[in-house]
């Protein structure tokens, strides 16, 4: 059984705040270009510090649960707040790629995914009834935080420079996760022995990592350049970096109130959805219309917030209370693995060839490449 001190809304407030905060790792792209000035470095070499915070958010993932049922929950909570403050702290007084890469890419991303599962877990636990709604509304908040960061961030940061953009972001940080210490709760987790007894079907956690893993690796490719992509078709990239978070939390929103039948479904149609939308949009964007650059991003970020609100529904579906810790964190692998690949990747193709259209495409084939492992059924709930 779980031994989870508080439930309901308070705690689901504060997991919800605390995601939100760190979901600003997502609105990298707008510290992108300036970063690139000031460290004279190439586009996949600064996109490297993201991607190793993507890495890091999912090690964080994977082993962080150990700690859930060993210290309480307020604590967890300050932990990832405060290193993550302490990250991006770091980031901005950053004059080598080295020191970027300590600061954003282990620090700040080994606190923020420390944060993000047990934000995760906290809500699913606190509101037993309802878990799949609060899984939804948890992951949104996560894609909210991104908006909110770029639409707060984008003018300081032309006017004054990323350090004091990335100091900024760590006081709000700071405050949020000061916020939900405070709603938490202190219970602990049920016990790891009790979660690995859960877990029967390997098979089942393969087939998710495959088709989650493909599936993000399209979405992150596109949300780690978006400001960029948007820029080179002419279109408003600052902008549609807010309104990328914001389609991506309505994805994540919209996805909190599936019923269990219908999000069998979506694990076909949503990729699919993504798929076919970069592949008109990466033919369209050889000609360099802004808008429909925007588009393409709005779509793909909508489908990306609906799929990273879907997966964890469909573990805890497939698993239980007690099997979803486990098995969600060695399926989340798979996102850590496509974050380390797609923004990279993106912007090495995009030094090679100067543009995107290549990156987009292969994005696509991606996935469809989840389309047809989901399509398969043996990753649906009995």
């Amino acid at each position: 059984m779980t031994e989870v001190g508080h439930r309901g809304r308070g705690p689901l407030v504060g997991c919800i705040l605390l995601s939100g905060s760190l979901g600003t790792v997502h609105a990298w792209s707008i510290f992108l270009e300036p970063l690139e000035s000031r460290l004279d470095a190439g586009r996949g070499t600064v996109s490297a510090a993201y991607s190793m915070a993507l890495v890091a958010i999912t090690v964080a993932v994977l082993v962080g649960h150990r700690l859930f049922s060993r210290l309480p929950g307020w604590t967890i909570v300050g932990l990832a707040a405060g290193g993550s403050v302490v990250g991006l702290l770091i980031t901005a007084a950053a004059t080598s790629w080295s020191v970027l890469l300590l600061g954003y890419g282990m620090v700040f991303g080994l606190a923020n995914g420390l944060g993000y599962a047990f934000a995760l877990q906290r809500s699913a636990e606190a509101n037993p009834g309802s878990a799949g709604k609060a899984l939804g509304l948890t992951t949104a908040a996560y894609a909210l935080g991104a908006a909110l960061a770029a639409i707060l961030l984008d003018g300081p940061i032309k006017d004054h420079g990323p350090t004091y953009g990335l100091r900024l972001l760590a006081l709000v940080v700071g405050l949020a996760g000061l916020a939900a210490v405070c709603l938490v709760g202190s219970g602990r987790s049920v016990s790891l022995a009790d979660r690995e007894s859960a877990l029967a079907d390997w098979r089942v956690v393969r087939g998710l990592w495959s088709s989650y893993g493909l599936a993000v690796l399209a979405g992150l490719m596109v949300l780690g350049h978006t400001a960029t992509i948007v820029d080179e078709a002419g279109g408003p990239g600052g902008a549609t970096v807010a309104m990328a978070g914001l389609a991506n939390a309505v994805g994540g929103v919209w996805m909190s109130q599936m019923r269990r039948s219908a999000r069998q479904r979506l694990l076909v149609v949503l990729p699919a959805t993504t798929a076919a939308v970069l592949m008109i949009g990466g033919l369209a964007l050889h000609g360099g219309d802004g808008m429909v650059a925007v588009a393409v991003v709005a779509i793909v970020a909508l489908t990306y917030g609906a799929i990273i609100a879907l997966y964890p529904a469909v573990v805890h579906d497939r698993f239980g209370v007690d099997g979803y810790p486990l098995a969600y964190g060695r399926m989340f692998t798979a996102w850590g693995a496509a974050g380390l690949v797609g923004p990279v990747g993106a912007g090495l193709l995009f030094e090679a060839v100067n543009a995107y259209r290549m990156p987009i495409l292969l994005a696509a084939l991606a996935a469809a490449g989840s389309v047809v492992i989901a399509g398969r059924g043996n990753i649906r709930s009995p």
